[in-house]
């Protein structure tokens, strides 16, 4: 079937935006026009991801799964914007957001060195520095800046101190860009409080944000340049702090928040923000002038494209959308289960709804990215997946100590065991590697609660050990990014009881499994008082040191974003959150090789440690008889 190259707001669109945006006859006004497209935490997504939405056939809603996105088709619609704008003679911006590091294997096995050689071929003018970049020090940053053709940027980054990113001529505050005759300033904000969140060297400086904002500002204005962009890396809510407290920055293009701006309800999706819309003008501190923000989500699915306005320096108008890239490989549940491809009528019909959409486009992929893709990394990707990254050993276990088992809800078989007393061997280790990896960079977090439905299998050695691609294939595949949710004690207490309550009449995926909390499920009590003794243990359950919870203190709770945003019966992680929802930009399985890697590497195994969880079952509640494995953690 043909699909449309580009359409949208990304190619045909843009032509039309464009060449209705020419400088008025009026000569007491100077008119500029400038469009901008852009990306932000694209996290090494060079491959598609799967992407749900609704389309409307015959007026019914009708579910389908798709691809979407990934680093060819981004580069298809950077490229197409771009030559719309070329062949309109008209002013043109394409900018990142940072966070293009972490995310995928591909990461984990090239680090900044494949970015680096794809993003070249985006005809990018400029990129934020992500508080990823840093991940991994400041020596794959600098080969990174060194290696791609448009600057990093980052205003209040101060590198004077440090004798190797200070001679780093890619990394800048800010770059000038002339459009026949007018200039373009654009700077770049990254976090502030960098280092609590990734590592940096200790060398590196993180100004203030809002007053090196105003300070650039000030800068570029007394330089003659009075059209500001800014391109950032601090989340949504912080480009409105900055919009709201300095005056003459025009755009705000972000990231780090993974906002999709705009109303999605055409998709079934509704909008990407309570607080804000795509290029929503928000007035600066002076009462008069105004900033226009605008976010285009993550992982490479989506570009934003924003079309300003600007007299006599000041912005007048802002207009634009983020548009979904797609690929027609279309499925639905046609029996309420498994997805499988659409009829020909069905493929047809999603097919001429997408194409009346103005925010999601059929695109086809770049054949040069593609090709890098496949040719020079897909490879060393699937050596990596065969990679034994550690033993498995479960001393207690009487039928197979290569094992670790999991169940969903305890007492209920699931590959070979019941548990009905701890739960799941594989989800404690689950849940560890969710805080080691996070506290690893800086992230504090207390605990973590996960969904045993996210784990899918027991994690079971091979004949040489533990290998990546089981992890990947068998254990974690939703690839669940990881999230960080402020809770206080008393509903940490309360989501436990909904939680494990709704696993045993919904949903048994939703029963909870964790790390660094131990504490009785009693299911004979009173709802409300089921959960008894919840302990906080800092260093793990099998390391003492446990300590009761605090009703009212509030805790950093480690968990996957699925979840994070109140699914499957965890309403309390978006009713009850004490501040927004942090997406860290790691995947789950990606955390768990590396948490195996480490115990390697200190000469350890992966073995059964302490799940936290004593389990009383309910009265009516059916458990197995005989119970399957009854000597091993019981």
């Amino acid at each position: 079937m043909n699909k449309a190259l580009i359409k949208g707001l990304v190619a045909t669109a843009v032509v039309t935006a464009l060449t209705g945006c020419g400088n008025d006859d009026d000569s007491s006004l100077n008119k500029f026009n400038l469009t901008i497209a852009h990306i932000n935490d694209t996290h090494s997504s060079f491959d598609p991801t799967d992407f749900d939405f609704t389309a409307q056939i015959d007026s019914a809603d009708f579910a389908v799964r798709t691809s979407a996105g990934g680093y060819p088709r981004v580069a298809t619609a950077l490229k197409a914007a771009r030559a719309a704008a070329d062949d309109a003679d008209k002013p043109f911006l394409a900018l990142h957001g940072g966070d293009a590091f972490q995310g995928s294997l591909y990461f984990n096995v090239l680090k900044g060195a494949g970015n680096a050689t794809l993003l070249r071929e985006m005809e990018l003018d400029g990129m934020a520095i992500g508080n990823h970049e840093f991940d991994l020090g400041n020596e794959p940053l600098i080969e990174f800046a060194n290696k791609v053709n448009f600057p990093l940027l980052a205003a209040n980054l101060d590198t004077s101190a440090d004798s190797q990113m200070a001679n780093v001529a890619n990394i800048m505050p800010y770059m000038i860009k002339e459009f026949n005759g007018e200039q373009v300033g654009v700077f770049g904000l990254v976090l502030e409080d960098m280092d609590s969140i990734s590592s940096p060297g200790e060398d590196l400086v993180f100004n203030k944000e809002i007053e090196t904002a105003q300070a650039t500002v000030d800068a570029l204005k007394e330089l003659g340049v009075d059209k500001v962009v800014m391109v950032s890396h601090i989340g949504l809510d912080r480009d409105i702090l900055i919009a709201s407290n300095v005056n003459g920055v025009d755009v705000i293009v972000g990231g780090h928040s993974h906002t999709l701006l705009g109303d999605f309800t055409n998709l079934g999706n509704g909008n990407g923000s309570a607080v804000a819309s795509y290029a929503e003008m928000f007035t600066n501190p002076n009462g008069t002038s105004k900033t226009c923000i605008v976010q285009a989500g993550d992982v490479a699915q989506a570009v934003g494209q924003v079309d300003v306005s600007f007299e006599n320096g000041q912005v007048t108008a802002c207009e634009g959308n983020n548009t979904l890239l797609i690929d027609n490989d279309f499925q639905h549940k046609y029996d309420g289960e498994n997805r499988v491809a659409l009829t020909e009528e069905d493929q047809a019909s999603t097919e001429a709804f997408v194409n009346e959409q103005h925010n999601i486009a059929l695109t086809e992929e770049d054949a040069l990215l593609r090709s890098i893709i496949d040719i020079d990394y897909k490879p060393l990707i699937e050596a990596y997946e065969g990679l034994v990254i550690g033993q498995v050993f479960d001393a207690n276990d009487p039928v197979d100590s290569g094992t670790l088992d999991n169940v969903r809800i305890p007492g209920v078989a699931r590959n070979g065991a019941s548990l009905p007393v701890t739960g799941s061997e594989a989800g404690a280790q689950v849940a560890t590697s969710m805080v080691w990896k996070l506290n690893t960079l800086g992230y504090g977090v207390d605990l973590a609660i996960t969904n045993t439905g996210g784990v899918r299998n027991n994690i079971v050695a091979g004949p040489d050990g533990l290998t990546a691609g089981y992890v990947l294939g068998s254990l974690l595949y939703f690839s669940n990014e990881l999230a960080v949710v402020e809770l206080k004690g008393a509903d940490i207490t309360q989501l436990l009881e909904d939680t494990i309550n709704y696993s045993m009449s919904t949903s048994t995926g939703s029963f909870p499994t964790f790390a660094n909390i131990e504490f009785t499920y009693n299911g004979l009590a009173t709802v409300g008082e089921q959960i008894e003794s919840l302990n906080i243990c800092p260093e793990g359950v099998a390391a003492g040191n446990c300590s009761a919870i605090e009703d009212d203190t509030v805790y950093k709770v480690a968990t996957n974003a699925y979840i994070a945003g109140g699914k499957d019966g965890y309403d309390i992680f978006d009713t009850k959150k004490q501040s927004e929802v942090v997406l860290s930009g790691f995947i789950d399985n990606e955390s768990m090789i590396e948490y195996v890697e480490a115990l390697t590497a200190e000469g350890k195994q992966l073995v059964e440690i302490p799940t936290g969880l004593t389990f009383i079952a309910p009265a009516d509640y059916k458990i197995d008889d005989p119970i399957i494995k009854p000597e091993d953690n019981q």
